[in-house]
């Protein structure tokens, strides 16, 4: 015969264990609705073809805001406007750094840092967020490593990975042009949508990433 101390314990258990279920299921279905699965998306530039698959099931608030702006046509036309041996910038309305994207107001929109410890800089054409000392900064400005940097791992929100085009990447020097850039459908094959380029932004660091002491550039 069970005591009643006994059946309230795995009551109590079944309880805990339930809602711990119910969260796991809260959080995954949330990130499925901001996120879902992986996308890719395509960078048409003035060195050719980049093609990244970001990884929307990985970090899904800032890959979100990725593709947002990619479908808006908010890339078109913009300018990768650093280039070191180590990274390659771009996507800052103004041309130099010093931009981010708007609200409908005009107000400046910035994104919370969002890691995963699977997404890391360990390897040439990783994709992250640029963002200025406030580790919440991030907004548009996005860089793609030329080599590895684990230094910074942790420390900016990594969402996507080159899978075709570094050797547009390479060849990268200040001034190139996103010439446009569209979400891939399903199939891979073919834009979801396309977008007509914006004109050219005039030119103008609060988006690069900073420097960390140890890291020596």
């Amino acid at each position: 015969m069970v005591s009643i101390g006994a059946f309230k314990k795995k009551y109590v258990a079944v309880a805990a264990a339930s809602l711990l279920l119910g969260a796991l299921s809260y959080f995954n279905n949330s990130a499925q609705a901001q996120g879902g699965q992986d996308r890719f998306v395509d960078l048409e530039t003035s060195k050719g073809p980049i093609r990244i698959r970001v990884f929307a099931s990985m970090v899904p608030y800032t890959a979100g805001n990725f593709l947002d702006l990619v479908e808006s046509g908010f890339y078109n036309g913009l300018t990768f406007h650093r280039i070191e041996n180590w990274v390659v910038q771009g996507g800052d309305p103004n041309g130099n750094g010093s931009g981010n994207a708007t609200d409908e107001s005009g107000r400046p929109k910035f994104i919370r840092l969002e890691t995963n410890p699977q997404l890391t800089h360990n390897q040439p054409g990783m994709v992250a967020m640029a963002r200025s000392n406030d580790p919440n900064s991030a907004s548009c400005q996005f860089y793609i490593l030329k080599r590895p940097m684990p230094q910074l791992n942790g420390k900016y929100a990594v969402f996507g990975r080159v899978v075709n085009g570094m050797n547009a990447v390479y060849a990268m020097q200040p001034g190139d042009r996103i010439t446009s850039a569209a979400i891939m459908s399903q199939n891979n094959e073919q834009p979801a949508q396309s977008s007509s380029p914006q004109s050219e932004p005039e030119p103008s660091n609060n988006g690069r990433p900073v420097k960390p002491r140890e890291s020596g550039f």
